[in-house]
């Protein structure tokens, strides 16, 4: 009897131990997540001609020094459960971090290490990574800065039309998406959709602007923000997480974290030609992104209050260690492919 008891004990454990969730406080002891970063961004570079969406090494005399770091934010797509079918009629319900949330989480992510973390780790590949408080030095830029508007392709605004009428339809559910940037940013939103795999456990996808040929979002943040700001480069980090409801509470996720770099176009439109749709005077330089296989869970079960204060302390040393492989992955591609041009 004793023997069947303990053999229940072990399989209860078992079973727990693999039904948990991972959490997020879990990768504070990796030593390195580059490995994790994948590169997430149109790579067709530009020809002689300069049409393309990103930088040919080629033809940039120099790697960029002064770089704006000039949106950090949450995105939470929304999670929605659907139940009963078409005969008896669907419920649907969505959970969602929420403005407060979403701004909270992102203030905590890029003060408590995140912040220091991107600075430091793109230092080594001698890039300054500059906060509003240092890029923004005069008025000029401050109302350029707080009124600058992500300009988007007609074909982007057309399919974000196409997935609101979709978003309210019935069958289509009602996630509702959310974003916020941390205090002191714009919200400078260059993602594209994300739609959670609600059959995957909510899985993000791998890419997300691996394949933008949004024109006009990569010129306006590639040129028309970095002339304007006086800078070489500018840096979007953005936070894919979401939010559900377990034990009548709610928990938050980490689904991915991105990092795209924007410049301008080296060659200018030769005179007496037209823009179109191939050719940007702002560029992709470079992006990273590490979408995790199951979401990390931010805020575990846990009873035991100094427990819980451990995690949270974790949870940034993780996110510090995330944002140190984008960064890392973006330095080492950028002077790798300049490196080959000599």
């Amino acid at each position: 009897m004793k023997k069947t008891l303990l053999c229940l004990g072990m399989a209860a454990t078992l079973i727990f131990t693999q039904c948990s969730p991972p959490k997020l406080s879990g990768l504070a002891k990796k030593e390195s997540l580059e490995g994790k970063a994948k590169l997430d961004f149109n790579d067709s570079k530009i020809n002689e001609s300069g049409r393309g969406f990103a930088v040919n090494m080629k033809y940039l005399p120099a790697l960029p020094k002064k770089i704006a770091l000039v949106s950090f934010y949450v995105d939470d797509p929304g999670i929605t459960k659907v139940t009963g079918n078409n005969q008896s009629g669907k419920t649907y319900y969505t959970t969602n971090t929420g403005s407060a949330g979403a701004k909270a989480y992102a203030n905590e992510f890029l003060t408590n290490g995140g912040l220091e973390s991107i600075k430091t780790t793109f230092k080594k590949y001698d890039m300054e990574i500059l906060t509003p408080n240092e890029f923004l030095t005069d008025d000029t830029k401050k109302q350029f800065y707080n009124n600058f508007v992500v300009q988007n392709s007609k074909g982007n605004e057309l399919g974000k039309k196409i997935g609101a009428f979709f978003k309210a339809g019935a069958n289509a559910g009602t996630t509702i998406e959310t974003d916020e940037a941390a205090d002191g940013y714009q919200l400078f939103k260059v993602n594209q959709r994300e739609w959670l795999d609600s059959e995957h456990k909510n899985k993000a996808g791998v890419q997300n602007l691996a394949g933008s040929l949004n024109n006009m979002m990569i010129e306006s943040m590639g040129y028309d923000l970095c002339k304007n700001l006086g800078v070489d480069a500018v840096l979007v980090v953005y936070n894919t997480q979401s939010c559900d409801k377990k034990w009548s509470r709610d928990r938050h996720w980490v689904n991915a974290v991105s990092m795209y770099m924007f410049a301008p176009n080296p060659l200018p439109l030769k005179e007496g030609k037209k823009d179109n749709m191939f050719y940007s005077k702002g560029l992709f330089y470079t992006g990273a992104r590490i979408a995790f296989s199951k979401p990390l869970v931010i805020d575990p079960k846990i009873k035991d209050e100094a427990e819980k204060a451990q995690n949270v302390k974790d949870n940034y040393v993780a996110y510090s260690k995330i944002v140190a492989g984008l960064a890392d992955r973006t330095g080492k591609n950028l002077t790798k492919e300049f490196s080959k041009k000599k």
